[in-house]
């Protein structure tokens, strides 16, 4: 008869540590995943990093998302690691910071290998869009790595189109506003990893 006022304490210690963990995890975390729709995916078994100056991955919508959200694989090669990125509707000469949707600074941690959520709850209308991942003017000297994946494999929406990506390797091409580098086509074998997600439509 002893067993049964322990058993019922045991019970109620494992509920309140189960409310205390529950209640410990961040709120969107909670959000189960099949709420999201993926735009697009860029992945794949066999991963390596590859130095980046100025990379810019693109995809086209045939109709808006909202709270859409955009993570890239990324690694801080050895130092500073230091990151400008820009969500943009264009790239090259010419583009401005009128065609700029959002921006981000970041420095790496190191070592460092894995997803970063660069830009969360952002609308966007059908069209043309760039994810441009590059070292800031003022830190050349940035140890970046975007990891890729080959053979990619990618996961649309029905909607969605990959554009391919672009870069620029040498200093000269860039500009003092980075989206208007001289970004040329690029077209190795292997894809930047990103994963693109939106509100999961009714």
């Amino acid at each position: 008869m002893a067993r049964r006022p322990l058993i019922r304490r045991f019970m109620k210690s494992a509920a309140s540590l189960l409310m205390f963990l529950l209640a410990s995890v961040p709120m969107h975390a909670q959000v189960l995943e099949e709420q999201r729709a993926t735009v697009l995916g860029i992945g794949g078994d066999m991963s390596w990093g590859v130095a980046v100056n100025g990379r810019a991955v693109g995809w086209s919508m045939d109709h808006p998302r909202h709270n859409v959200r955009i993570a890239a694989n990324l690694g801080n090669g050895g130092g500073h690691a230091y990151i400008a990125a820009y969500l943009m509707r264009s790239i090259g000469p010419g583009t401005s910071k009128s065609d700029e949707i959002a921006r981000i600074s970041l420095d790496l941690p190191y070592p460092y290998h894995g997803w970063i959520l660069l830009f969360a709850d952002v609308d966007l209308e059908e069209g043309e869009y760039w994810l441009v991942i590059a070292r800031p003017t003022e830190n050349p000297h940035s140890s970046i790595n975007w990891i890729t994946a080959n053979p990619m494999k990618f996961e649309m929406s029905d909607d969605a189109r990959y554009l391919g990506t672009r870069s620029y390797t040498f200093y000269k091409d860039g500009a003092d506003y980075i989206p208007a580098s001289n970004f040329n086509d690029a077209h190795e074998p292997y894809g930047f990893q990103i994963a693109i997600t939106a509100d999961r439509e009714p």
